[in-house]
């Protein structure tokens, strides 16, 4: 499942960073929730005016206006009442300042520093979405050296009412180790399952890879099938690879269905992946169509696969692109155009990608080579996946 995991969306911090989407803090006032509800809920209007009712009382819900201001494209208006209400002492309006200094927001140029100034100040005064944001910035390195005892800490913080976004933020850090700290596979998988069991559908995900794996809990592959099938069905497109993997890895005593079956099976759920932009998959994909397992044999198909997850990036796929286009395997050969896969290939550490490489210099033209030298120097990958903008929706699973 290691692939699983690498072909992850990194998306804690961008999905963190989206102010309407966030958990909702505690207002004090209930007219202020209400508010905030109906900001949440899309009632711009109706949200507004009831900020605007508020603000002169209450320096708060001045701050929730100028957040809802700069969205609606009123930016100085918006930041002449988050400046006001900052000055009047709203922990809110730090946190929404500093969404929009982390962000770049309202024709403000970005200041991650500036931002994790006024996350300090408003996670210090208890404010849990900012703690969240904080302990992100600390997990991942983004205006703060990377740190992942002060990450666990406003993480720590940030969960404790089980918020199921701080959960899963938390899970992260707790999972991965440096010389500070050491991992905590049993503790990240229980965050896990905690957060899969309130709607996330990234948790579910992970917990669905920990208990496939026997990670930090009990190998339950049937568990496992049922989160991954959770997460597949809410829009995590990486479950499907992973359930591809888990379906090709069935061995045939264990399944009344015959060996073309499971490879059949495990074909179409690599295509489901696949066909969201899943790099990992398309790669899985090209192989079953080059070998003609599960699939009818085309390799073709098989090219068209490995090109779309080697502009992705992915250097498997890049490798096994540039065999067929050297040796002409799925249509006229284009040696500049495999050289330049090769050399990529090569650059990512790839194995047998130099000695492959080294064997087609010799052939190949100083022009030629020059040329893919030049193409190869020139590629950006560009995923195929959209960046993780907004927080994933919570879909309460259905009961076992």
């Amino acid at each position: 499942m290691n692939r699983v995991r690498a072909a992850l969306l990194a998306a804690l911090l961008g999905a963190a960073m989206q102010a309407s989407a966030q958990p909702a803090e505690r207002p004090g006032a209930p007219a202020l929730r209400d508010a905030v509800a109906a900001y949440r809920a899309g009632d711009l209007a109706g949200a507004e005016a009831a900020f605007r009712k508020l603000a002169p009382s209450n320096a708060d819900a001045e701050a929730w206006l100028g957040a809802l201001l700069i969205e609606r494209g009123k930016a100085r208006d918006g930041m002449q009442a988050l400046q006001h209400a900052l000055a009047a002492g709203s922990t809110e309006a730090a946190h929404q300042l500093a969404l929009v200094y982390a962000q770049g927001l309202a024709g403000t140029p970005r200041d991650v520093a500036r931002a994790v100034q006024l996350f300090e100040k408003a996670a210090n005064a208890g404010n849990r979405r900012a703690q969240l944001n904080l302990g992100i910035l600390y997990f991942r390195g983004q205006g703060v050296p990377r740190d992942l005892v002060q990450a666990r800490a406003w993480l720590e913080k940030a969960a404790a009412d089980d918020d199921p976004y701080a959960l899963y933020a938390l899970a992260r850090a707790v999972e991965e180790s440096d010389g500070s700290v050491l991992a905590d596979p049993i503790r990240a998988t229980d965050l896990y399952r905690r957060a899969a069991e309130k709607g996330h559908p990234l948790a579910a995900l992970r917990y669905g890879l920990a208990l496939a794996d026997g990670t930090g809990v009990k190998q339950n592959v049937l568990a496992a099938q049922r989160w991954l099938l959770i997460a597949q069905k809410d829009d995590v497109p990486e479950a499907a690879l992973a359930l591809g993997d888990m379906t090709a890895r069935t061995p045939p005593a264990r399944n009344t269905a015959p060996k073309e079956t499971i490879l059949q099976n495990a074909a179409a759920w690599y295509a489901v992946a696949a066909n969201a932009g899943v790099a990992s998959a398309q790669f899985k994909l090209g192989n079953a169509y080059y070998a003609g397992a599960g699939v009818p044999r085309d390799v073709g198909q098989a090219a068209n696969w490995y090109t779309r997850a080697a502009r992705q990036g992915l250097p498997e796929a890049q490798q096994l692109l540039s065999v067929l286009l050297l040796g002409g395997l799925s249509g006229p050969a284009d040696p500049v155009e495999g050289y330049k896969w090769l050399l990529l290939a090569e650059k990512a550490g790839t194995p047998g990608a130099r000695e492959a490489r080294e064997k087609e210099a010799a052939k190949l033209p100083e022009a030629d080579r020059k040329r893919a030298e030049s193409l190869a120097a020139a590629f950006t990958p560009t995923s195929e996946r959209p960046p993780g903008e907004t927080p994933p929706r919570l879909v309460p699973p259905p009961p076992p």
